[in-house]
């Protein structure tokens, strides 16, 4: 079975079946603990209740999203640099795997907006520990503007990082 479609019925899926049956064994075993210190539940919690006096500010959950392949999506962003004499316009383009939802409608389709990092370039990178691992001590989201709509059935996961407060 293809990633993101449906055989016959579609309900029928056998890692789907598998996984359920796992958690709920696991949660008749030891129904209070979750074992994910970084989930979307958790992150969607910190984000709605503050997790301390300091993340009172949280506005946003990094998404990592997965294609297909199960290869992380990485998207190209277009931002004004400048504007010239002239009315001359500079581009500059910019990639990351990093995103914020900014909407979903009805049939699937999101709107995201394309996250950065302090100290992020932009470029050249291969998946999104490459594009933090160019960081100092801290990592600092950092809203563009820059958003993208996508078919939310192209898509295979979801990771959720931490809330955080976006620049």
């Amino acid at each position: 079975m293809v990633c993101g479609s449906h055989g016959s019925h579609s309900g029928d899926n056998c890692v789907c079946t598998v996984l359920r049956r796992i958690a709920d064994v696991q949660d008749e075993v030891s129904p209070t603990v979750s074992g994910c210190n970084t989930s979307c539940e958790k992150s969607i919690d910190e984000l709605l209740n503050g997790i301390s006096p300091v993340s009172s500010n949280l506005d946003t959950i990094p998404l990592i999203l997965y294609c297909g392949g199960c290869e992380p999506f990485k998207a190209t962003g277009v931002k004004l640099k400048s504007r010239g004499n002239g009315g001359k316009v500079k581009l500059k383009c910019f990639q990351t795997f990093f995103f914020r939802v900014t909407s979903v409608d009805d049939d699937c389709c999101a709107t995201l907006e394309l996250l950065t990092t302090n100290q992020d370039p932009g470029e050249d990178f291969d998946d999104p520990c490459d594009q933090i691992k160019c960081l100092p001590d801290e990592t600092i989201f950092k809203r563009t503007g820059v958003c993208i709509t996508l078919d939310l059935h192209c898509l295979c996961g979801v990771t959720c990082l931490d809330a955080v407060m976006t620049s």
